[in-house]
């Protein structure tokens, strides 16, 4: 046996895969891992009736048959209360009534249909985390339960996510009274559909070419931006621009623009995700009412938004790392035509074991930032190392997963999430507190 800093680690987990030693190192170092040995042990599954030989899965029906063949992820996990588990059980329903059923009709997009979030709204799973009066009264775990059993389902848009559990807690955070009547109710129930208009045509948002300009009660906004995430569904956008003028000195700020105003124009270009939207802005008259917060801060405001949706962007790669990892190795089961397996070679059991080393070092990251989440705040620099982390680590598996696909000239349709946001940009909230 190899003691690190504490733990008894069996010889041959660094043997077996052995690029992955840094990162079993670096999950000891946390404190955290009881005997490892023991979550390498893949058992076999017999799942021939799960899918087809072109491997177009259904996560939950494959994945739940491979749960019950005895496969699971052995992480104990101690962070959801009771009333996180009901609220998983109502949300795992929905998404099994409304969601699977229809799935094939939101591909390949994966764009959710405007009536799955009035339906959301009704049943009470979106905005969880805002105030009771607005049908909330959750807290971050509640969030996370969403993003994990999204993910689960198989639901490739985090569109909802962000809509919910990041968007909207900032306008509860930074709206006062008569925004928050004018706009939460329509967030909340689903009928008003919220997105986040940042990025721009190669530029930085310290020199954002979105300009407002005050002009009586309203401001005169006129720029451009490059990717709107569901910009193509949403009704209205958080636009990050600077305002011109003594209201906030050139500053970045945040200003609620509802896309049915004139000047307004969208378009898409990404087949692949039809929703995604450029953004331009052309003489948009916008109250002066819609700012959020106050002027100038808008850079202090968005920091907060991208280190809730990172650690969101976290907790949803490592849950979908999970399910890829039991569709494989439910798939891998399957006979070919002559009657054999890809389970029964070396190299294969080899790369899923390496996957299952990262799929659980990603947990244990993950529940471990969760847990300080729900206890206190994180800072940037750790919600950016979970999303860098997780997105880099879910990339990686999925390219191995994919070459089985190839070595067992079998169809598949894999997908994953990227972090949100440019790895530039989270490198950059790392490097700060360096």
């Amino acid at each position: 046996m190899i003691r690190v800093t504490g733990w008894q680690v069996h010889p041959s987990l660094f043997t077996l895969c052995d690029e992955q030693s840094p990162i079993i190192v670096h999950a000891l170092l946390l404190g955290y891992l009881p005997p490892l040995w023991g979550w390498l042990s893949v058992n076999p599954l017999s799942c021939k009736d799960c899918i087809d030989t072109r491997v177009r899965v259904r996560p939950v029906s494959l994945c739940n048959r491979a749960v019950a063949k005895g496969y699971r992820m052995d992480v104990q996990r101690s962070i959801y209360r009771e009333d996180h588990e009901m609220f998983r059980t109502a949300v795992r329903r929905f998404l099994e009534r409304e969601y699977l059923p229809r799935r094939a009709q939101w591909e390949p997009g994966g764009a959710l249909d405007r009536r799955l979030w009035l339906k959301a709204g009704r049943e009470g799973l979106l905005c969880v985390t805002l105030p009771a009066q607005f049908g909330g009264g959750g807290d971050f775990g509640h969030a996370a339960v969403l993003s994990e059993e999204f993910a689960r389902a198989g639901v490739r848009d985090r569109a909802l996510s962000l809509h919910s559990d990041t968007l909207a807690p900032c306008i509860a955070s930074l709206g006062d009274d008569v925004q928050s009547q004018r706009w939460l109710p329509g967030i909340c129930s689903g009928e008003t559909i919220l997105a986040l208009a940042v990025a721009e045509p190669a530029s930085s948002l310290e020199n954002d070419p979105t300009r407002a300009v005050r002009d009586g009660g309203h401001y005169l906004i006129n720029g451009s931006k490059a990717c709107v995430g569901n910009g193509m569904q949403c009704d209205m956008v958080l636009l990050a621009c600077h305002i011109q003028g003594d209201d906030g000195a050139g500053g970045l700020s945040l200003v609620i623009v509802e896309l049915d105003r004139p000047g307004v124009y969208r378009v898409s270009h990404d087949a692949e995700q039809p929703t995604a939207a450029e953004l331009h802005l052309v003489n948009v008259r916008v109250p002066v009412g819609n700012l959020l917060g106050e002027a100038g801060r808008g850079q202090e405001y968005l920091d907060e938004v991208w280190s809730q949706e990172h650690q969101l962007s976290a907790i949803f790669s490592a849950s979908q790392l999970e399910q890829l990892l039991l569709q494989t190795l439910a798939w891998v089961q399957l006979p070919d035509g002559a009657g054999h397996a890809l389970w029964g070679q070396a190299d294969i059991r080899r790369t899923l074991a390496g996957i299952k080393i990262r799929a659980v070092a990603l947990r244990l990251l993950v529940d471990h930032y969760l847990e300080r989440r729900m206890r206190q705040s994180l800072s940037n620099e750790q919600t950016a190392i979970a999303s860098l982390y997780a997105s880099e680590t879910l990339g990686q598996c999925i390219e191995e997963i994919a070459h089985l696909h190839r070595a067992g000239d079998r169809q598949s349709s894999l997908h994953g999430q990227r972090a949100n946001g440019s790895v530039t940009h989270l490198h950059e909230f790392i490097a700060r507190a360096l």
